[in-house]
């Protein structure tokens, strides 16, 4: 469950912000701070300060040639483009991603060196020319590196080329001759090698920005490894640290990121597409006999409304988040209160079609009410779940768990709404073997398959689809997943409101409120001159009414037991109407 959990958080799709999370005593191995796509031109600042170790790792009182890290182990960030330590977090979860500064990741490994009070950085892969700058604002220091003739960047030529550098660099090459020092060995950069780190109260901090080039855009997750934490160090005791983190992601005029920039103008033309299906569904409404209109019927004509108000608010919500970089407090609210609204009745609908109430029958009988008070908490659940997942930043402890919640209970709920049509499927399989209305129930039967099939494929392209898609397509093109699930939302809304459309031909509506009623009859034969014989369960007792049988002699009621109620019956289907002239029997039989 647990892999499964953590490839779907890597999957997700989670609206951009300035992100701040404070964490105190968290001695978690590993934390995605952050998930976003850049374009070129986009830009990443973050703010460190307050990180502190335990005094056991690191004594600040000590001398600094006396803080030694190797007990420590490795702690740090990586900032990596694709999914590659993502997926070694998921696959391998013994062993510490900051270790794999060997394989060809598309990352950059920020090490944390208690002594030197250095972050020391270690490029891999194909963003090894990225600039690390102090402040975005200087752009002398943020731009991109000059490119050696043999078109491999040169991250120190960064540093003044001058004369006067020239010169000054010759002296310092002739002193390390003279000193027996290489004069080829690499000058260490600042922010190029290492970003400095801030001491102060045991404290340490630190802040530098990025801006990405057309060759590094890419879909980057920037996270936080604590590799003391691994028992290959040999140490059963967990390192809890504290530090607070300002994150700042942009795109060029967008807060959101490269995927997610397409989404408000999304859900604001899938709005209109819902309302203008709704309106649709309304006008048909009108136009029909009312005696067909049931209340599902306006159920549904709710549930199309409100889904289309949920998607204008979640477009307005992601418009504002895109221009101010969080959250507009009133578009978030009611986004989360029509989302509530929208998936109960989505689930309730589907249940109540599922049953068959109040297109064939005026109640819900109690394993029906059974489902729907498990259900609709589990919707209301859900909802809640997702709104704490919405408000949490990645980092912290309650997002993963209330993810898992709101994965856990999502499934739950899709299994939920298929138990009904699966019910009444079969009763009308077992329907269709009788005698009385089997044409009727075969045409219900088929109707109910096809529905069963919308389901499962709704639930399949809203949920799994939605995942592969997300897989396969460009880290720019991530709205698509979006695309498909409104697109197929819309089309089971459509298909739905088809095949249950309020019509005479419908083949859902030819058997009246009661002829299909599981709990209170079944037919009994197929002869026309016995077609309203039926029997009926009422508290455990048995009703055969033969009022309206032709040559029926009225006379007194008799009480008979079971036996002689069915043998009576059996009797009148052998000897037929003749023999019902001839046979003196009550108008009914009450057992």
């Amino acid at each position: 469950m647990r892999p499964l959990v953590l490839l779907l958080m890597a999957l997700v799709a989670v609206e951009a912000k300035i992100h701040h999370l404070a964490l105190r005593g968290d001695a978690r191995r590993n934390i995605r701070l952050t998930t976003f796509g850049y374009n070129a031109g986009g830009t990443f600042e973050l703010l460190l300060t307050n990180f502190t170790v335990p005094e056991a790792i690191v004594n600040p009182n000590a001398a600094q040639e006396q803080r030694s890290t190797e007990k420590l182990g490795t702690i740090g960030f990586t900032l990596s483009r694709g999914r590659a330590i993502l997926e070694g977090i998921r696959s391998n979860p013994h062993v510490c991603q900051m270790d794999q500064k060997d394989q060809p990741l598309d990352a950059l490994f920020f090490t944390f060196d208690f002594t030197k009070n250095q972050l020391i950085v270690k490029r891999t892969g194909q963003i090894q020319d990225i600039v690390l700058c102090p402040d975005l604002a200087d752009e002398t220091r943020c731009l991109p590196p000059v490119e050696a003739p043999d078109g491999v960047p040169s991250l120190t030529t960064q540093v003044s080329t001058t004369v006067e550098g020239s010169i000054l660099n010759g002296v310092a090459n002739k002193v390390k001759k003279l000193l027996g020092a290489d004069p080829n060995a690499h000058t260490v950069v600042e922010y190029v090698d290492y970003v400095p780190l801030k001491y102060s109260d045991n404290q340490y901090s630190t802040e530098f920005g990025i801006r990405f080039t057309e060759k590094q855009r890419g879909l980057y997750n920037f996270i936080y490894h604590n590799c003391f934490n691994y028992h290959a160090h040999g140490y059963s005791d967990k390192v809890a640290v504290d530090f607070t983190v300002a994150i700042v992601e942009k795109n060029i005029n967008t807060y959101l990121s490269a995927g997610d920039v397409a989404k408000p103008q999304l859900y604001l033309y899938m709005s209109f597409m819902f309302m203008v299906a709704g309106f649709v569904w309304a006008y048909t409404l009108i136009k029909s006999e009312r005696e067909f209109v049931y209340r599902t019927h306006r159920l549904m004509t709710a549930l199309v409304f409100i889904k289309a108000l949920s998607l204008f608010f979640h477009g307005m919500n992601y418009y504002f988040v895109a221009v101010e970089g969080h959250q507009q407090e009133i578009w978030a609210f009611v986004y989360y209160i029509t989302h509530l609204l929208k998936g109960a009745l989505l689930f309730g609908t589907i249940i109540f079609i599922g049953t068959g109430y109040t297109f064939f029958k005026n109640f819900l009988t109690d394993r029906d009410r059974r489902l729907f008070m498990i259900v609709l908490p589990l919707q209301v659940l859900d909802n809640i779940a997702m709104v704490i997942i919405e408000e949490s930043e990645f980092g912290e402890q309650r997002y993963q768990f209330w993810f898992e919640i709101f994965i856990f209970l999502d499934l739950l709920c899709c299994l939920s709404i298929i138990l009904p049509v699966i019910w009444s499927v079969r009763h009308l399989e077992e329907g269709a073997k009788s005698d009385g209305k089997a044409a009727f129930n075969l045409e219900k039967l088929k109707l109910f398959r096809h529905f069963y099939t919308i389901i499962i494929a709704y639930i399949y392209l809203t949920r799994i689809i939605k995942l592969f898609v997300e897989m396969v397509i460009p880290f720019n093109y991530t709205w698509m997943s979006e695309a498909v699930v409104e697109l197929s939302t819309l089309f089971f809304f459509v298909l739905a409101g088809y095949k249950f459309r309020p019509e005479k031909r419908n083949p859902y509506f030819k058997l009246s409120q009661d002829s299909d009623d599981e709990e209170s009859g079944v037919a009994l034969t197929t002869n026309g001159l016995f077609e309203n014989v039926s029997r009926v369960n009422r508290g455990g007792q048995i009703a055969v009414d033969l009022t309206e049988i032709p040559g029926a002699i009225g006379g007194s009621h008799d009480d008979l037991s079971d036996t002689e109620a069915d043998a009576l019956l059996e009797n009148l289907r052998r000897t037929g109407a003749a023999d019902v002239e001839r046979q003196q029997l009550p108008k009914s039989v009450q057992l």
